[in-house]
């Protein structure tokens, strides 16, 4: 099996979903594979948000792709980001490091292809949900992406770091989160929704969404379970 390597604590909750959902995607063929070998480079979450907060992303990409390069260090065959945000400057990063990065955008919109979606409802930080990085990889497989309104925009931001980055569910939230999305959906006839945001899936399920719900953490994990075989 290859070495998976991770860049994580952005935030730490979903990279510990990360972990176990790696592992468990192991559990059936065990005995004859064992576990795969995974290394974890976690950032620090304050750091990381006050560069993408200060608009220094050429910081940013160059701090991950230095976390990148000590896994290629430690023996990892390729590596992942186990968050959306930061695939805003994915290519800055992969530029810098010779580890092979699995993208979770890509992989998102290959799996959106594969189910012939045409229009989707994008959620995720604000940052993700402003910038175009998730917008050009669909769009180049005719796939359209429609996000909420600039208030609900920082109504989602603001809660996903105040709340479920310190892995805190309030129902308020919760439904307020639904409201819009399903308002997003209905507006715009959309297919389902993409839960941008790796925490995403923490207060919103599958079974909350009415269509279909494309879980960018689930969808990453099992690209990096295809990889590692």
């Amino acid at each position: 099996m290859r070495k998976i390597g991770l860049i994580g604590g952005m935030g730490p909750e979903s990279t510990v979903v990360y972990y176990k959902g790696i592992t468990s995607a192991f559990h059936a063929s065990y005995d004859h594979t064992g576990y795969p070998e995974i290394t974890i480079e976690s950032c620090n979450l304050k750091e990381t948000l006050s560069y993408s907060d200060r608009d220094r992303w050429d910081i940013l990409a160059d701090v991950l792709a230095k976390k990148c390069n000590l896994l290629k260090q430690s023996g990892c065959d390729f590596g992942a980001i186990a968050a959306n945000t930061p695939h805003k400057v994915f290519d800055e990063i992969q530029g810098q490091t010779d580890l092979p990065l699995l993208s979770i955008i890509e992989a998102s919109c290959d799996y959106a292809k594969s189910q012939d979606f045409r229009k989707l409802c994008l959620l995720g930080t604000g940052f993700t949900m402003k910038s175009d990085f998730f917008q050009k990889i669909f769009h180049a497989q005719n796939i359209q992406l429609c996000v909420p309104a600039k208030d609900e925009i920082e109504f989602i931001h603001e809660k996903i770091f105040s709340e479920l980055e310190f892995g805190i569910i309030n129902p308020q939230t919760r439904e307020k989160f639904l409201s819009i999305t399903k308002r997003v959906m209905s507006e715009n006839n959309c297919d389902g929704a993409i839960m941008g945001c790796t925490e995403l899936p923490l207060i919103i399920k599958a079974e909350d969404i009415p269509a279909a719900y494309l879980d960018t953490t689930a969808i990453h994990i099992n690209a990096i379970v295809e990889r590692c075989k």
